[in-house]
């Protein structure tokens, strides 16, 4: 599965690379007071570049967070990590020149659309390019694998054009870039094609595809039981960039 590269994989704001759906996910244990030495201890601490699940507590300086397959982490910040909300959007917000985030499945020649993220003008060009991503939220938080394969495309949408819908497979990858000539398909969905650097892609966005966009925010914004998604590389110190969804929102990336 290969995943249109959101720009929700850059650093912080600008790092966070691509592309809220339905399915139930896992009760978080919603929590007001800072994690305890003793929670905290029992949590690990994050291996995965990336985390998704619901906030249960945090401190000062960490995030615990219930992964969608039931674990505890302890995600560490800093004074660089950016915040971002995920808000709802639809696929007629999605325009020509717009850089947006998408996450796929199928062969190359072949994509459809598991996500698709809109990215603010002052991130455009994050995370730009097409590359490998892991299972996005809208599919981890259903019940799907965890260890799926995917990539991500980061570019701008060139053109859309009507679609048939079809089945999701279950491989996915990430797509981000600008889009540069739109067309209606009124209920069928549409079919984007999204310019990065070095190349493009054509995915199809079937009806009824998760559409999320990003809004700046704060560390401000955070509660316990929100859905998140944290970008954390294994070689930095604190998180990157967190994707907070708005009032139970899933982000889908």
């Amino acid at each position: 599965m290969r995943l249109i590269k959101l720009a929700l994989c850059g650093v912080g704001m600008a790092a966070l690379a691509a592309c809220s759906g339905g399915g139930e996910q896992p009760e978080a244990q919603p929590s007001t007071e800072a994690a305890s030495d003793a929670g905290a201890a029992q949590a690990p601490a994050v291996a995965a570049d990336h985390v998704r699940g619901a906030l249960t507590a945090m401190t000062d300086a960490s995030l615990t967070v219930q992964t969608y397959d039931g674990q505890s982490v302890d995600v560490p910040t800093g004074n660089d990590t950016a915040y971002a909300w995920v808000v709802p959007a639809t696929l007629a917000d999605v325009k020509d020149g717009d850089f947006i985030g998408t996450a796929t499945t199928g062969p190359k020649d072949a994509l459809r659309a598991v996500e698709v993220v809109i990215f603010p003008e002052s991130m455009r060009g994050s995370g730009e390019g097409h590359y490998e991503w892991d299972t996005p939220g809208v599919m981890a938080a259903s019940g799907g694998g965890s260890g799926g394969s995917s990539a991500m495309t980061n570019g701008t949408v060139q053109q859309q054009s009507a679609m048939t819908n079809g089945t999701v497979q279950q491989q996915s990858a990430m797509t981000n870039g600008t889009v540069t000539n739109a067309t209606s398909a009124g209920n069928a969905g549409k079919a984007l094609t999204i310019a990065y650097e070095g190349g493009t892609a054509e995915v199809a966005v079937p009806e009824g595809t998760p559409i999320v966009r990003f809004e700046p925010a704060d560390r401000s914004i955070l509660k316990a039981g929100q859905k998140l998604f944290v970008k954390k590389p294994a070689n930095v110190a604190a998180a990157q960039f967190v994707a907070v969804g708005k009032d139970g929102l899933t982000p889908p990336m």
